[in-house]
């Protein structure tokens, strides 16, 4: 990856060290400051993913058509009102489609990283653990369900004071960015379960027999003959990456991060925020191995996987058990996170062109800030 990035990566790695040492919120000075930086970073990036064709070309296509054809638009851009109007806006005032990268990469990370630093207890290392590598797809490649995730995490200050109303309105605005965010409706009566280490230990098991045994193949039948979603269902299956090392990655990570869970749950569950994180994590981890690799398996569980930072951030923070423990699930976490930045410079850097980082600025692009 290019330069910037490890950059990042860097401050976030001795700021987190900082942190865990004193066991209290970083300095709000800095994380503003690594905050904003990355919000450039993903903002201003160009030819990052091939996707970012398909998002210039919708741009310029919606200047030229008329708002009340954008419904009709959005049915054959497979893209929401929401987002389509955002650019449309943008594009009224001459701004170009370099201000919708940064506004959305604006918007994603404020949300995002503010709700870390208010709840994660230890904030830096939550949005280390955030940065890689949710912060390198959802804020530079996918940035309608980045903005969609963002408002789903924003949202949870109102599960926290039980206000189903507020609630509600944060998922009717992310479904402006992303349909798939409706799934995150569950989280608020999810909080309420009592999860203990044994339902857990269970839930997590029987769900990665049913993964591995076919349970898949039901919901793929059953998608076949739902007059709606089925495009959908099929836009996800052909989204899948075809790479077996990199699924049998993600399972081991998950078992892994659910035995911390289970073996060091103990020690933090007495804090309320800390079971509210947990339950939402667990049921992403459900989600992931439950429906495998359809719709369901690829977008849904993200909404509550990001929940890991702020699960393990909580843990640490409120951790009573002996301190070598709490330093063994804080480097384990910290060493896995690391060596996951070049994990993903191999398998990532030069496909995504996150080696080869450049702005909208450089000579070459064919889009900037505004319109000429």
């Amino acid at each position: 990856m290019s330069f910037i990035y490890y950059f990042i990566f860097s401050l976030l790695v001795i700021t987190s060290l900082i942190e865990f040492n004193k066991n209290e919120r970083g300095n709000k000075y800095w994380y503003s400051i690594i905050v904003i930086i990355m919000i450039l970073t993903a903002g201003l990036g160009y030819d990052l993913s091939p996707d970012w064709v398909a998002y210039h070309e919708t741009f310029k296509l919606l200047q030229k058509t008329d708002w009340s054809q954008l419904t009709r638009f959005s049915d054959m851009a497979s893209m929401e009102v929401g987002y389509l109007s955002l650019n449309k806006i943008l594009g009224s005032f001459k701004f170009d489609f370099g201000a919708v990268t940064l506004l959305m990469a604006t918007l994603s990370l404020i949300l995002k990283s503010t709700t870390f630093y208010k709840y994660g207890g230890i904030p830096f290392f939550v949005l280390f653990m955030y940065a890689m590598p949710n912060y390198m797809f959802e804020d530079h490649i996918h940035i309608r369900q980045g903005l969609a995730t963002a408002i789903a995490v924003y949202s949870v200050k109102y599960i926290i004071d039980r206000k189903l109303l507020k609630f509600l309105v944060c998922i009717v605005i992310g479904y402006q960015f992303h349909e798939s965010i409706i799934v995150f409706i569950l989280a608020y009566w999810v909080v309420k379960v009592k999860f203990n280490e044994i339902v857990i230990g269970w839930l997590v098991t029987l769900t990665i027999i049913a993964n591995y045994v076919g349970a898949l193949s039901v919901i793929e039948i059953v998608m076949q003959y739902m007059p709606i979603a089925q495009e959908k269902f099929e836009d996800y299956q052909y989204q899948l990456v075809g790479n077996e090392t990199g699924v049998a990655l993600g399972d081991i990570v998950k078992i892994l991060t659910v035995i911390a869970i289970l073996v060091y749950n103990k020690y933090a569950d007495h804090d309320k925020l800390y079971c509210i994180f947990r339950n939402i994590f667990i049921v992403g981890v459900l989600m992931y191995f439950f429906f495998g690799k359809g719709i369901f398996g690829i977008r849904l569980p993200g909404y509550f996987l990001i929940f890991l930072g702020l699960t393990l951030g909580r843990m640490l923070y409120v951790f009573t058990g002996d301190k070598l423990f709490r330093a063994f699930v804080y480097f384990s976490f910290l060493i896995y996170t690391i060596a996951l930045i070049f994990w993903f410079q191999v398998q990532q850097g030069s496909v995504t062109n996150f080696d080869k980082y450049r702005t909208f600025f450089s000579s070459g692009s064919v889009y900037g800030l505004w319109k000429d």
